[in-house]
């Protein structure tokens, strides 16, 4: 039978629980200044791709 790795939360790398919810994680443990960077930060990275492509 396959196993599934556990998910980890992108901005803390944390693994999550099995019945845990990223969502609820995100919005429980990460300030709104650290969520807004990381979609910055993401959102430019995917930018950079784009023009070194």
């Amino acid at each position: 039978m396959a196993t599934r790795t556990p998910l980890e939360c992108p901005l803390c790398r944390e693994e999550l629980m099995r019945d845990q919810n990223l969502e609820d994680h995100l919005v429980a443990t990460h300030s709104e200044r650290e969520l807004a960077k990381f979609v910055v930060a993401e959102t430019e990275a995917l930018e950079a791709k784009d023009v070194s492509e």
